[in-house]
């Protein structure tokens, strides 16, 4: 495992991306802070990538998965039908605390999408508010799976001495930002048919997400 320790000078912050991005275009794995907590990224488009990432957090079956994406204009790539009222949430929030479910594209590998979909049918995706992971993601140019650097359900995701423990030798670059403060998770929602279910409540309110809807109504109606 190649450890960079993060820092705030420029230099730095562009190692950790150029590296972090040379790791994904060679199939590897990346660990790397995301608001409050570690994640792990890899290829989403490579199917032994995203097998690696389960098999190195014990979790093959039934793992919840997220997609990051670096602008709207990719949404295609990995939703096969986007949502009126989704589209009006993704350009209202992201890049922002919010996950929306889609059902998955024909464009992402057969078997990537097997393993994304068992645990809801659909895929999560976002475009993330860390705006590290933001550069990373917009200069590997596709999206990337996402997930958290935990092993089974067990916590020590927010702790580098934890990840580091769990994860030597099953990811390939570690960018260390110490131990991490707590954050709220993502606000997830299903939108089917302009229907908006709340399936976790988190860093944005419910208030905001019917605030949205609602101009969005106002706009057509108009």
């Amino acid at each position: 495992m190649n450890i960079i320790k993060l820092e705030s000078d420029a230099a730095n912050t562009a190692e950790a991306i150029n590296e972090s991005v040379r790791v994904l275009e060679q199939g590897g794995l990346v660990c790397l802070p995301c608001k409050g907590t570690y994640r792990i990224l890899a290829d989403l488009n490579n199917a032994d990538a995203v097998m690696r990432v389960f098999q190195s957090k014990r979790r093959v079956h039934k793992a919840p998965c997220l997609v990051f994406i670096d602008k709207i204009n990719r949404l295609h790539e990995v939703a096969a039908d986007v949502d009126p009222a989704a589209s009006a949430l993704m350009k209202a929030i992201w890049p922002g605390g919010l996950t929306i479910l889609f059902e998955a594209s024909d464009s992402i590998p057969r078997a990537v999408v097997k393993q994304l979909t068992k645990a809801n049918g659909k895929i999560g995706v976002r475009i993330p508010e860390s705006h590290l992971v933001r550069q990373i993601v917009e200069r590997f140019a596709a999206p990337v799976l996402v997930s958290s650097a935990n092993r089974g359900n067990k916590s020590g995701e927010s702790s580098p001495a934890q990840v580091r423990k769990n994860f030597v030798g099953r990811v390939d670059l570690f960018v260390d930002a110490g131990d991490l403060p707590s954050a709220p998770g993502s606000t997830v929602v299903d939108v089917t048919d302009e229907e908006i279910v709340i399936v976790r409540q988190g860093s944005v309110p419910k208030a905001r997400i019917e605030a949205v809807i609602e101009a969005m109504d106002e706009d057509l109606d108009g």
